[in-house]
């Protein structure tokens, strides 16, 4: 008897003995995924359908019937109209109701089916009784893994149509119509009960009373609205849709964002959900943060969007960064909690939106002098042993450059950062700093590369032994961290796309350095390298720098007593981060040498440092060890 004939006949026996028979696990088992992918169609709905009817009145644990059904549905050609055609018919509400969550799953799985064609979207949503059913699902179970499929289910039936989602449209599917115009969409944003359901389940007025959430529950389900919105960025979140059930909740104008962002946490006494409410500001702010957008094809600007004038308006912006630049303002257990999540806003803030910060000075300032601040307060030793304000450097790699630029109001936070002793989080914000901001951030433009070229000069001006420093960092192997954050700081120089100041002052109000100005500053009586590669090549880097990379790496073939295994693993990724920094001075000097016909000659020294590999040939027992010296 093959193994379908033999699942076919055990099956039949447990439904007619369901109390006493008890279910075959390992024959089950048996078909897996490989198997099912061989089945004929027609045995895959036969026994689809004999599991069908077996589930409703199984009194057993229906995990096995459930996985089963999961691996005769998994295939991409078992499609919705299939699912509707499964007798007898299934019952999504009563599945997704059920209290059982591999009942609950396997409903999911069906009813994810629907995603695929915006035809078959609208199906379910022309079932009102279903969609709710989902909501109450995806907001209420306290089945977290439940939880999130029912969240990427309900996603996906909203997003039907969106590129990039999988879907399909089949002929005359209403071509050209915006998602958020379908019937999915209109079903949960204009049918008054499903709306008012989002509403209900989330808010803490009703939380304990009768077959409500308790308020644990509700900030579950808090948090879990919060986590779908900040993947919507669409005009139907943030206004008006149905007035009468926006208005019960305190809504004034701004829809369901301004339900879930204003109204709906107890920020005051629950600081975890403010937490949860300052992390969804942050993904807020960034460009194209939505799976869900309209069909405007806007550029992200430096300045505004949709999502920040929210946050200004709500006065939920400045509150945020006050628990960073005010701390003296907020109690130690706010800060305990709230003060790191201020400072990622901000970074997030600064990022995307580089020329608004750069414009607010009031604001500007707070943040400039609270990162000063504290890093004046952090002594060698602090640096040494890494006890760091890991967040404060965070607000400090991701600050427009040009607030970088010292200025007698509040200086630079910049020439604060140590190169000695060697701390990997201060060499990894130089790097980020001096490489200046990447070819697909808003803020690359031609003025934020002359800045961070601006910022290496200044910085090399106050601590001319920098490149000694990282370079001693870097063979520091015994400090994989410190070595590896040195050596990338060494190829975020060579890789700088920088450009250069310009000659005369455009505009009175910008104080921004001219490149004569540059120089006489950082006292150079000669035009600085124009560009990273060059600046590597040029003193006080090039004594360093360069012997450091064409030198054999190091091993650690001496160690006697054990413990190679970890220290060896650490000298050869430091020796293969080493050797990637070569690969890209290659490419750099390629191209000056082609432009210039200057520096053949070291070009020709990297090639031959690079046909020997990443150890540099060197395989006698004795390598140096690098030691850290304070």
């Amino acid at each position: 008897m093959d193994l379908l004939k033999q699942i076919s006949v055990h099956l039949a026996e447990v439904a007619a003995d369901p109390a006493v028979k008890s279910l075959d696990e390992r024959l089950l088992e048996k078909l897996d995924g490989q198997v099912s992918e061989t089945l004929a169609e027609e045995d895959r709905d036969a026994l689809i359908h004999q599991l069908a009817e077996l589930l409703p009145n199984f009194q057993q644990d229906p995990t096995p019937l459930t996985t089963l059904i999961e691996i005769l549905i998994r295939p991409a050609s078992y499609i919705f109209s299939r699912v509707l055609d499964i007798q007898p018919p299934v019952d999504f509400s009563s599945g997704l109701n059920a209290p059982s969550p591999p009942i609950n799953m396997v409903t999911l799985l069906l009813l994810e089916k629907a995603k695929l064609r915006t035809s078959d979207t609208d199906i379910v949503a022309g079932k009102p009784e279903v969609v709710a059913s989902l909501i109450q699902l995806w907001l209420a179970t306290p089945d977290t893994a439940v939880s999130q499929k029912a969240h990427d289910v309900f996603l996906g039936l909203l997003s039907a149509g969106e590129e990039g989602h999988g879907s399909v449209s089949t002929a005359n599917e209403g071509h050209g119509k915006p998602h958020y115009q379908s019937l999915m969409w209109r079903r949960v944003f204009r049918d008054k009960d499903i709306y008012e359901s989002l509403f209900r389940i989330c808010s803490l007025r009703n939380a304990g009373r009768g077959r409500q959430l308790n308020k644990r529950g509700k900030t579950v389900a808090q948090a879990r609205l919060l986590d779908l919105l900040v993947k919507i960025d669409c005009d139907s979140i943030r206004t008006t849709q149905i007035e009468g059930v926006e208005r019960q909740y305190g809504v004034v104008k701004n829809g369901i964002l301004e339900f879930a962002a204003v109204k709906m946490v107890d920020y005051e006494d629950d600081v975890l959900m403010h937490m949860t409410l300052i992390e969804f500001f942050a993904e807020l702010l960034k460009p194209n943060h939505s799976l869900i957008r309209t069909s405007s094809t806007a550029e992200p600007s430096t300045l505004y969007s949709p999502s920040l004038d929210f946050l200004l308006h709500w006065g939920l912006h400045s509150r945020t960064i006050s628990y960073y630049t005010q701390p003296s303002a907020h109690s130690s257990l706010d800060l305990t909690y709230l003060y790191s999540r201020s400072a990622n806003y901000i970074a997030t803030y600064c990022s995307s939106y580089p020329e608004r910060f750069n414009s607010n000075g009031r604001e500007s300032l707070d943040v400039l002098r609270r990162v000063m601040e504290v890093l004046e307060c952090v002594s060698a030793g602090q640096w040494a042993q890494d006890m760091i304000p890991r967040h404060d450097l965070h607000v400090l790699a991701s600050l427009p450059g040009y607030s970088l630029l010292p200025n007698p109001l509040h200086g630079t936070s910049v020439f604060l950062l140590p190169t000695k002793p060697p701390n990997a989080a201060a060499l990894q914000t130089l790097a980020t700093i001096f490489r200046g901001p990447g070819d697909g951030s808003v803020e690359s433009t031609p003025s934020s590369r002359s800045v961070a070229r601006a910022l290496y000069f200044f910085y090399l001006d106050q601590n001319p032994r920098m490149w000694h420093d990282v370079v001693k960092a870097a063979e520091t192997v015994a400090l994989k961290n410190e070595a590896l954050a040195a050596i990338a700081l060494i190829g975020a120089v060579v890789d700088a796309s920088w450009d250069l100041l310009p000659t005369k002052r455009m505009d009175d109000r910008i104080l921004l350095v001219t490149e004569t100005e540059l120089a006489e500053k950082c006292h150079s009586s000669q035009p600085l390298p124009p560009s990273g590669v060059l600046a590597m090549l040029a003193p006080p880097a090039l004594e360093a720098v360069l012997p450091y990379l064409l030198r054999p790496a190091q091993t650690f073939s001496n160690l006697v007593g054990g413990g190679r295994g970890d220290v060896e693993s650490a000298a050869y990724r430091v020796a293969a981060a080493k050797y990637e920094v070569l690969l890209s001075l290659k490419a750099r000097l390629k191209d000056v040498v082609q432009e210039t016909g200057q520096l053949g000659e070291v070009l020709t020294a990297v090639n031959k440092r690079l046909a020997v590999g990443v150890l540099g040939g060197q395989s006698e027992v004795g390598g140096r060890v690098g030691t850290l010296e304070l």
